[in-house]
């Protein structure tokens, strides 16, 4: 699985879309060396991941400029679709003029004061709390309506009716196959659940349960977080859990330290893809990863290649590692492992039979890919809001109690109905003859 990995894009209301736009340039500069990388390293991108602060000030404006940004620039330079976008948020993707409210105030202050031996279990009362989880999430909500078209979208451990579809969660998760058959794992924990202009290390904190990742056969795990474990609080469980089974852990926040290689774990930071020009050492940068697995059975080694991405002057270099390789390149031992056999397919036998002669107006072309969850997602949020109630009221896809949800959770719980009452492909041919004009 290749993977272009970018953090702290920095999206400004501001600036964006304006012919002033310091960073114009430096976008522009962007996409020329992921063209550039793709074709060195000889294939597309398998998906984008993004570890926070997408946004400046969690602004509407701003997500939707990144989102049109990764759908017409970076996602067709890379070589991957835009539903293959992962992500998390970051400090910059809280909206700073919800957090001023004194509910944001006072909840930031108890939870921030609550002793290191207690902050876990009061942390989970929070996250189960109808009133008080609002409270945390209410800040990320344009976040959250971005997050949940790449079905990214966190919420705390309520379920509107007790029975809902949708994943109720404060984490966001992906399962993607790997060269053997083996699972690649994405955990993206969100370290934002308090956040304002006082953060700082040992302040942050992180839903307890990113201490909790299981380890399952034929899985790997590449575990994603904005901030590094040392801005969190309550982050020595989530750390320890990390260094014995995730191998590979990705964060953003710091905008200098790249690559930490460790025995049995891999440690990338993406570097900013938009610091801020009066840092000391202003030098953007982003990474390409590769993960694959090397060996069969009991020999088994995860191997990682990171290309490190910096801006030097006036262009993209690659930054080398400590012998001078272009390639960061590390591998790590795997537990024994035999993919699940499958049942040899019968052949069929079939009678000889004339050829079949194209006529002049006959024409070929490639099947489609059947949709998916995630691309029947993206979709249906390219409609307007009274189309995707259409949709949804024609499919008898909604429920009693969506009056709870939000607009956003309630495109993604409709569309994963769809999928368990398989009436997924019904649901894209409406969206399609919807956006192409079609009365319903």
């Amino acid at each position: 699985m290749l993977f272009v990995h970018l953090s702290d894009i920095h999206f400004k209301k501001t600036e964006i879309g304006q012919p002033d736009d310091p960073n114009l340039a430096l976008r522009s500069d962007i996409i020329r060396d992921v063209r550039r990388m793709r074709k060195e390293i000889g294939r597309p991108a398998d998906g984008i991941l993004l570890t926070g602060d997408v946004a400046f000030a969690g602004r509407a404006e701003e997500y939707a400029f990144a989102y049109a940004w990764l759908e017409e620039k970076l996602c067709p330079e890379a070589g991957c679709k835009i539903d293959d976008v992962f992500v998390i948020p970051g400090n910059h993707d809280v909206d700073r003029n919800a957090e001023k409210d004194i509910a944001q105030s006072m909840a930031r202050e108890a939870l921030r004061a609550t002793p290191v031996k207690d902050v876990n279990g009061y942390l989970r009362q929070w996250l189960r709390s109808k009133l008080a989880s609002g409270v945390i999430f209410g800040p990320i909500q344009e976040y959250n309506r971005f997050a949940a078209k790449f079905l990214c979208l966190l919420k705390p451990y309520i379920d509107n009716d007790g029975t809902e579809d949708l994943a109720a969660r404060p984490f966001a998760r992906r399962d993607l196959p790997l060269n053997d058959g083996s699972t690649l794992r994405l955990w993206g924990f969100n370290t934002v659940l308090v956040s304002d202009i006082t953060d700082a290390k040992e302040r942050m904190l992180i839903d307890p349960a990113a201490g909790q990742i299981e380890e399952e056969d034929g899985v790997c795990h590449m575990v994603m977080a904005h901030h590094p474990f040392e801005w969190l609080k309550n982050g020595r469980d989530f750390q320890d859990r990390c260094e014995k089974i995730a191998q590979i852990q990705l964060f953003g926040h710091e905008h200098t330290r790249r690559v930490d290689e460790g025995k049995h774990f891999l440690r990338i930071r993406a570097g900013a893809m938009h610091p801020d020009r009066d840092e000391r050492d202003w030098k953007p940068g982003y990474n390409w990863i590769d993960v694959s697995v090397d060996g069969a059975d009991d020999k088994r080694k995860l191997v990682v290649k990171v290309w490190v991405r910096q801006f030097e002057t006036n262009d993209f270099l690659g930054v080398p590692d400590r012998k001078g390789n272009p390639v960061w390149e590390n591998a790590y031992d795997l537990p024994d492992w035999t993919a699940p056999k499958t049942p040899a397919a019968e052949t069929a036998k079939t009678e000889v039979s004339a050829p079949v002669l194209e006529s002049p107006t006959m024409t070929t072309s490639a099947p489609q890919p059947p949709p998916t969850i995630r691309s029947v997602t993206i979709k249906l949020f390219k409609l307007k809001e009274h189309e995707q109630r259409r949709v949804i009221t024609l499919l008898g896809l909604d429920r009693p109690n969506d009056r709870e949800m939000k607009d956003y959770e309630l495109v993604v719980a409709a569309v994963k109905r769809s999928d368990a009452l398989g009436v997924l492909p019904e649901m894209e041919r409406l969206i399609d003859r919807t956006l192409a004009g079609e009365p319903l």
